[in-house]
Order: C-alpha cells, then sequence, then structure tokens
C-alpha cells in the first residue's frame, strides 16, 4: 500500500460503524495513515467534553443520556463541517444507529462505512475490555447475538458501504473504504 493516497471528500467525514469490536478504530487508524485525513473519536470526544468515561456516563445518567449526547455531537458536525470533523474520519460508538436522526445525519453528511462482524469475532475482540457497560454480564454471547441482530437493520439502513471484517485484514478493509470513498466522494457534489 502506498504511503499516502488522499481522498477529496470535498470537506466531509467518512463516518465507520459497527458493533463493538468491529474494528472501527483500528480501521480508522490505518486510513487516516493512508489518507492524512485525521481520526476522531466519537466516543472519545463525549468524554472530554463530559469530563467522564463511558461507562461513568452510562451509570451516573444512563445509556438514553449518552444516546443524546451522540445525537448532539453528530448535529453539532452537520451544522459545523470545519470544526470539529469537516474532511475526517470518525469512529463512532456501537450504538450511534440506533437513533434514526442519527443514521439520517451521518447518511446526509459523510460517507457511512458498516464494518461488519459475527459474534465469535465480537467476543475475541472484546474479551479483556473493561469498558464496555453492555457487555458487563454473565452471558456476553447472549447480549452480543442479540445486540447483533437488533442492529444490523440499523448499520445497514445507515450505511453507504458493508465489509464483513472478520476474516479480512484490516489493510485489506483499509484499501476498500479508501477505494470505495474515492468512487464515492468523486460522484458527490462539492
Amino acid at each position: 500500500m502506498p504511503l499516502c493516497r488522499p481522498i477529496d471528500t470535498h470537506g466531509h467525514p467518512i463516518f465507520l460503524i459497527g458493533m463493538m469490536g468491529s474494528g472501527k478504530t483500528t480501521v480508522g487508524k490505518e486510513l487516516s495513515r493512508l489518507t492524512g485525513l485525521p481520526l476522531l473519536d466519537m466516543d472519545s470526544i463525549i468524554e472530554e467534553q463530559i469530563g467522564k468515561s463511558i461507562p461513568e456516563i452510562f451509570r451516573d445518567s444512563g445509556e438514553a443520556h449518552f444516546r443524546a449526547l451522540e445525537t448532539a455531537l453528530l448535529r453539532y458536525i452537520e451544522k459545523n463541517p470545519a470544526s470539529p470533523a469537516g474532511p475526517a474520519i470518525i469512529s463512532t460508538g456501537g450504538g450511534v444507529v440506533l437513533s434514526p436522526i442519527n443514521r439520517e445525519i451521518m447518511k446526509r453528511v459523510g460517507f457511512v462505512v458498516w464494518l461488519d462482524v459475527d459474534t465469535e469475532a465480537v467476543i475475541e475482540r472484546t474479551s479483556r475490555a473493561s469498558n464496555r457497560p453492555l457487555l458487563n454480564t454473565e452471558n456476553r454471547q447472549a447480549v452480543i447475538d442479540n445486540l447483533i441482530a437488533q442492529r444490523a437493520p440499523l448499520y445497514e439502513d445507515a450505511a453507504h458501504l458493508r465489509i464483513e471484517t472478520a476474516q479480512l485484514e484490516v489493510l485489506a478493509v483499509v484499501d476498500v473504504v479508501h477505494d470505495a470513498a474515492v468512487e464515492f466522494f468523486s460522484h458527490s457534489e462539492s
């Protein structure tokens, strides 16, 4: 893979969506390195703005409050495309698609890529994570199966592109995202 392959996004972000453990952060870092676009993590932005970790927000204020914070951030990105996002790669939280408003904003504002993954990969990739509030349970597999069943149609609704990541190397996923983004933005208006 060449050192740098910039994308002219016409000032719009590339959103990476998918389940926890789907590779959003890993793919985002490599895509950022390849394109020169900054990587922004929605969870990190929310943590910084609120001054609490995601598990603390869930514990202190509940999931509905956290989801409202995601929507507020997406509305901010939509109204202020030059800041904080502009042309950037944005790694979202796994549940960002639960809100129809969030799905609409992401699809309207940028190029949305669904990194799809199966239950086994989610279990393997999140097995040592302690910062996943929805997985703090005895039966992680049942929770993950349920989350995937609930969210898959929502990811599909939000996405311009779906990539099954479980059997692909990170750089192969990055290559597919890059080429699809180039194609997408070459047909969009500036």
